[in-house]
């Protein structure tokens, strides 16, 4: 897993690096304050909790943008293991999946159809 986290840190942007301007707002509005929370509770339910709210916030305050049929997803622990690597290499690269985005110990799922593909590697 050394070698995958190193990856990670090689190709893992800042949010300054963003070309999307739904994904720099999302960084700034969820993922911002979702990093001030100490590395060592981030694996705790309540952190994933506050993600989920954060996130909820973020998509009914951008109602232009995301629609009734559209789904968000949060997926844990998505490099602790070479199976769980695989399981997001899968899921990301699903037709349905129009936007991922990989923060190291989790990740998130967009299901839009009117967006591009991408996917981001994201410092947290």
């Amino acid at each position: 897993m050394i070698i995958s986290y190193l990856k990670y840190r090689i190709k893992a942007q800042g949010k300054y690096h963003l070309h999307s301007p739904l994904v720099f707002s999302l960084y700034e509005n969820v993922l911002e304050k979702v990093k001030e929370v100490p590395r060592s509770a981030r694996n705790d339910i309540s952190f994933y909790d506050d993600l989920d709210n954060k996130l909820k916030d973020f998509i009914n305050d951008n109602k232009l943008i995301f629609k009734d049929e559209d789904a968000v997803m949060i997926v844990k622990d998505i490099h602790c293991n070479r199976q769980n690597e695989a399981d997001w290499e899968r899921l990301k690269d699903d037709e349905r999946v129009r936007l991922s985005i990989d923060c190291w110990r989790f990740g998130i799922i967009f299901v839009m159809n009117r967006i591009e593909k991408e996917h981001y590697i994201l410092k947290i």
